[in-house]
């Protein structure tokens, strides 16, 4: 092996993730690397909190081999090591801690075998199309071909029965090959779970550090806040990546893009939907589109302007801004409205308050809070103070009892915190667990709350974009979000 073969065949390359050399890609030939934040190391990562000379890589032939320290943790998929590690293509490895600065193994193997077995398919299809084209046109040639082969010198037998041989080795290296391929998808998948929910717990950390802020004034908060946001849009974007490389919506059509696109907004996972989950949406989809409810709410509020205040509302508490759809799904947005009588007494007003948690969230009642009519002294009417206090439950909700699912607000919204509270408090205590998807399947929610959060799921997938699903009109939030 030459100079060169050997420095190709040993090289290591490498994508460095979270840290200022985000998205550099870079190559290796040494025998061994040194990784730190030391000017002189091979890996080097200027201004992070790691140590100077924090871990190595040995390249032993074929196997890159990952030496930690007991005194520089290191992590490899999440997962903290003790011992020497073989790295594979497609591992994250993280330093310091376990989503600190670190790195991608981008070293793409075998593809010279892919190209020699698609090489051997091609011929071998072509060979085949001509014999049988052969055979159907002229029989005899059957018989020719026989002749002919019978004729053959056992040399040159001897041969062909080799090169079946060597062709039967490299179909078995193929499937050596899929397999490969197979299990780094699956590390890969497992990868993009893993990093969809530590950003939902770096979102939640947010929100409590910003609810620190509000309550003490603490400025320091304030910076911290924004390293955390910083770090939150780093780690979207390599989750981002993770989802082009598995080619998760290769196939998929648009409904069914959009579908996982409005789930994504609400804080939940693309890879954790259901498969039958987007069939289910057109169904309610096609209930919207049976009544001329959907335009006239629509209408309403855009005459009124609602969209803005209320979007942009919720944007600025870095919620959603397709919780807009859940005052519709309330009350068409109408702040006049009255529910019915309850134990929890009356709700009214365009986010359907009952009056304890009206109270609770800053709002004043009126004197007919025991009749059933419009009252111009209770706040629950004020358009302006009711959405700011509906803004404020659903970030209380958001960051507390669902733990960053916005379904889960949806039916906490509906059914009552503490009814969900319960139902949450028997399962730890992250957003992992706490999925809408695993909650509905574990639990019985009342048919009511399933279709108060799939009316509202539905109408946020109509906005997307209303003419593809039958609506003759624009999205209400295309100004907000542009």
């Amino acid at each position: 092996m030459s100079e060169k073969e050997h420095q190709k065949h040993k090289q290591f390359s490498i994508e460095f993730l979270l840290c200022k050399n985000e998205g550099l890609k870079k190559n290796y030939t040494k025998d061994v690397l040194s990784i730190g934040s030391s000017l002189d190391c091979d890996i080097y990562y200027p201004e992070e909190k790691i140590a100077e000379h924090h871990c190595t890589v040995n390249i032993e032939g074929d196997e890159w081999l990952l030496d930690p320290t007991e005194a520089n943790p290191v992590w490899v998929n999440q997962e903290k090591i003790q011992d020497t590690r073989a790295l594979h293509n497609g591992d994250v490895v993280s330093l310091g801690k376990s989503m600190g600065p670190g790195f991608r193994v981008t070293k793409v193997v075998g593809e010279t075998m892919a190209a020699r077995l698609r090489e051997m398919r091609s011929l071998n299809t072509a060979m085949m199309e001509n014999a049988v084209k052969a055979a159907s046109e002229k029989p005899f040639q059957r018989k020719v071909v026989n002749r002919w082969f019978n004729r053959l010198s056992k040399k040159y037998k001897t041969r062909l029965i080799q090169i079946a041989a060597v062709s039967s080795i490299l179909f078995t290296a193929a499937g050596g090959a899929i397999y490969y391929q197979q299990a780094h998808l699956n590390r890969l998948n497992a990868l993009a779970s893993s990093l969809f929910y530590q950003m939902k717990e770096m979102e939640l950390q947010i929100f409590n550090t910003e609810e620190i802020y509000e309550v003490t004034g603490d400025s320091a908060t304030v910076q911290i806040s924004k390293e955390h946001w910083k770090k939150y849009e780093q780690m979207e974007k390599r989750y981002d990546e993770y989802l082009e490389e598995l080619g998760f919506l290769e196939g998929m059509s648009e409904k069914e893009r959009i579908v996982l696109r409005v789930a994504r907004m609400f804080g939940e996972s693309e890879l954790n939907v259901p498969k039958g989950f987007t069939k289910r949406i057109e169904e309610y989809i096609k209930r919207w589109r049976s009544t001329p409810r959907y335009r006239k709410a629509l209408e309403s509020a855009i005459e009124n302007g609602y969209v803005q205040y209320i979007s942009k509302k919720l944007i600025e508490n870095h919620l959603p801004p397709h919780f807009f759809y859940l005052a519709m799904q309330e009350s068409d947005f109408d702040r006049y409205n009255c529910g019915p009588r309850t134990r929890y007494g009356i709700a009214k007003g365009m986010w359907q308050f009952i009056p304890t948690t009206a109270v609770h969230f800053g709002l004043k009642l009126g004197p007919l809070v025991e009749v059933r009519k419009p009252d111009p002294r209770d706040e629950r009417h004020n358009f302006t103070k009711s959405t700011d206090a509906a803004v404020k439950y659903i970030r209380f909700l958001y960051r507390t009892e669902a733990q960053a699912s916005g379904l889960l607000v949806m039916a906490s919204y509906n059914w009552g915190e503490g009814k969900i509270m319960r139902i949450l408090n028997k399962l730890p205590q992250n957003p992992r667990d706490r999925n809408f998807w695993n909650v509905v399947n574990r639990f019985d929610f009342p048919r009511e709350t399933q279709d108060y959060v799939y009316y509202i799921f539905s109408a946020a997938v109509i906005g997307e974009n209303p003419k593809l699903f039958g609506f003759d009109m624009e999205s209400p939030l295309t100004g907000v979000l542009n």
